[in-house]
């Protein structure tokens, strides 16, 4: 029986594919491909090298990064694909953490190298393509009797789904052509694209005039002459395995990439513009005809789940006895296994970072993207497209490291975090270990939900989201916000009735982002219900901070005239008002103040001893603001029911102040003053303060300040 293998790879922005073709008849081509063949020397890995390629490639392409020193030998993905996966199985990653890289290797792997000569397909052998000089000393190439049985045997189909992520108008109407919306001017250049893979079986003389015909149809216009309507655009596909059998006699594998790239433009487009439904209908039907015969094995990798990418329809979603065609769905994170061959580890990383002499930026680096949790495991990730970004510029910037998509969908979705219930989960999964979340087994995303919060966003006035959205509707944005993985679950606990996800921000940067939207729509100020002449007065007491007694209690007075009307109930609430306030000191007044936070904390000696370089107890530093013209850095840490006086304690024990010589963004700016300031609210209202002073390495204590709603002292 013929055997199929469907691989569905997703990286929801798609990037060039420019890897070698299938098709080989194109000497022009051949001539590249082995020009780029020969190009490669010696390496340090298995006695075989390619030639560094400078700067560090920005595609995600296998081809480009295996010829440069970004290289991370991820191969034997191929084996646990090929060898322990369901057969149905989609797996999602957020963005940049190499999704596309994973399906260019495997085209480069698993297709067969051909020419047509004469009407007939003529094989090259394997030893000699460029794709065996690539594989040559990676850890696959060491397992021979998997790589003879895998490698070039299958013809692949290639889908590039990512012009469909551009989509912009998509509504169903019956006069419809095909040609005044742009989804389907982008599936049909889709179509186009993976057609043009297989140029060369035009001239194969097993070919029908009519296959021909719609070869053709699909290889120029993107759609069948004979039948241009939503039915070709689906069988598109498994019209180019049917032609790929028969010329070829190999069993097709189907890649396709950014399979869920429908669900961007759900989330981002206007609701008037872009039926939900509509473009849901041709994924599910899209992806059914691969596997309708139930003879493929089918690979789906990308970075969201949706109710209908698992080929199910709404009301279906609870039905546990569907077809025996069943997608099994895997979260990257459930498994180390799994996990590891997704983003880059801390040693792969310094890896990285050896091989482009950048070894002392490591924990820069790592204070900066380290964090994405894999459950039941000590292995956290970095973003792999950020680390690239990073090493190609030199640059430190958070911001400069943020997904294009996810910088997208949250300017688009940015009022949600408006919503009370966003706020707490968000602040808190920033500004705590970890913040509970409790989904029931319904709590599914799907495209209605897509809608739904897009209407509420779009009808919201100002930066404000009503109170009356539903709560389901604020889940279905916390799981965007793990999809895109700005929120990692550090936990879970399932029950027959309820889900529970433990989740922390990601990283610094990832934290950095979401708190930038939690201070454009004042979340901490709704909270607090500040009023203006209190807003100015925490603008004033932050602003006037310095080494002196005056100026901590002007500081405690402020804090207390705040809390009294709303005391915070956990500690997270308190220090996103001291966040949100720095905050405003550093934006108004940028040309003296700058601000830091959740930064790491000076390593103690017993992290310093910790040969492996796993750092999963890093302290963060609540604020770190400085005042550039004074050279005076203030650090502030706040809790919720903890004395003062101990607070300060730890920051002292922990020799927060060491932090302004230690780390490079404040040894340059020669800070001679430094304050540590200790906040706690109780639950009473009251408000303790405790600071102490540093100049050079002496110590000076300030007044300890504690103010109550009948007492000054």
């Amino acid at each position: 029986m013929m055997h199929f293998a469907i691989i569905l790879f997703v990286f929801v922005i798609g990037r060039p594919f420019d890897g070698t073709r299938a098709d080989w008849a194109d000497e022009q081509q051949k001539h590249q491909a082995k020009t780029q063949s020969s190009s490669a020397t010696n390496s340090d890995t298995g006695g075989h090298m390619h030639q560094f390629k400078d700067p560090v490639p920005l595609s995600s392409d296998f081809t480009g990064i295996r010829r440069s020193r970004a290289f991370v030998d991820k191969t034997f993905f191929l084996h646990e694909w090929l060898t322990h996966r369901p057969k149905f199985w989609y797996v999602t990653a957020p963005p940049g953490f190499g999704k596309s890289t994973l399906a260019t290797m495997a085209v480069q792997f698993l297709n067969v190298s051909f020419e047509i000569e004469n009407g007939t397909a003529k094989f090259h052998e394997k030893h000699k393509t460029p794709a065996y000089e690539l594989f040559q000393g990676t850890n696959i190439f060491e397992m021979q009797e998997f790589f003879n049985e895998h490698f070039q045997n299958y013809v692949v189909v290639y889908i590039d789904l990512a012009p469909l992520s551009s989509t912009t108008r998509a509504v169903f109407s019956q006069t419809d052509d095909f040609n005044t919306q742009d989804f389907h001017k982008n599936f049909k250049m889709v179509i186009r694209k993976m057609m043009s893979y297989y140029p060369s079986l035009l001239h194969h003389g097993s070919l029908s005039e009519v296959e021909k015909k719609s070869f053709k149809g699909y290889l120029e216009e993107g759609v069948d002459p004979a039948d241009p309507t939503p039915n070709k655009f689906w069988k598109s596909a498994f019209f180019l395995m049917r032609v790929l059998n028969k010329c070829l006699r190999k069993d097709p594998i189907v890649i396709v990439d950014s399979y869920d790239a429908v669900c961007k433009p759900a989330m981002i487009r206007s609701i008037s513009f872009l039926q939900r439904p509509y473009v849901a209908s041709y994924i599910i039907n899209f992806s059914k005809m691969l596997i309708k015969d139930g003879l493929a094995t089918v690979l789906y990798l990308g970075s969201f789940n949706t109710v209908e990418l698992m080929l199910m329809k709404a009301h279906e979603q609870h039905i546990k006895s569907r077809s025996i065609h069943q997608i099994q769905h895997t979260d990257f994170f459930r498994e180390e296994r799994i996990a590891k061959y997704f983003g880059l580890s801390a040693q792969e990383v310094l890896e990285v970072l050896r091989k482009h002499s950048m070894q002392d930026d490591f924990q820069l680096l790592e204070d900066t993207l380290n964090g994405h949790a894999v459950l039941e495991s000590a292995l956290t990730l970095f973003n792999t497209r950020s680390v690239l970004s990073y090493v190609a510029n030199r640059n430190a910037t958070p911001r400069a490291l943020i997904s294009p998509i996810t910088a997208d969908i949250l300017h688009d979705l940015g009022k949600m975090f408006a919503n009370q219930q966003v706020s707490d989960i968000v602040t808190e999964s920033i500004f705590a270990s970890k913040t509970k979340v409790l989904l029931g087994p319904q709590d599914k995303l799907q495209f209605s939900r897509f809608t739904k919060i897009k209407k509420m966003v779009e009808e919201s006035p100002g930066v404000q989201v009503k109170e009356d959205f539903k709560k389901e509707n604020s889940l279905a944005f916390i799981k965007i916000l793990q999809f895109l993985g700005l929120l990692s679950a550090v936990s879970e606990t399932l029950k027959p009735d309820q889900h529970s996800w433990n989740f922390r921000a990601s990283s610094r940067c990832d934290a950095e982002l979401m708190l930038d939207h939690l201070y454009r729509v004042g979340s901490a100020q709704q909270f607090f219900m500040i009023s203006a002449e209190h807003e100015l007065a925490m603008i004033r007491a932050v602003k006037g901070l310095a080494p002196t007694n005056d100026s901590i209690q002007t500081l405690g007075e402020t804090i207390h005239n705040i809390v009294k009307a709303r005391v915070p109930e956990a500690d997270f609430q308190l220090k996103s008002l001291m966040y949100v306030y720095a905050r405003k000191v550093a934006t108004h007044y940028s040309e003296d103040f700058t601000l830091e936070a959740m930064i790491a904390a000076p390593k103690t000696e017993h992290s310093k001893s910790n040969k492996d370089l796993r750092n999963d107890t890093k302290e963060r530093i609540d604020i770190i603001l400085v005042l550039k013209s004074k050279k005076i850095g203030v650090i502030m840490t706040s809790k919720f029911n903890t004395s003062a006086t101990t607070l300060l304690e730890e920051m002292t024990n922990r020799k927060y102040v060491d932090v302004f010589e230690s780390d490079s963004r404040f040894s340059k700016l020669g800070i001679a003053n430094k304050i540590l300031i200790g906040i706690s609210v109780q639950s009473d209202g009251s408000v303790q303060i405790a600071a102490e002073a540093w100049h050079q390495d002496e110590k000076t204590n300030l007044k300890n300040v504690v103010i109550n709603n009948t007492s000054l002292q």
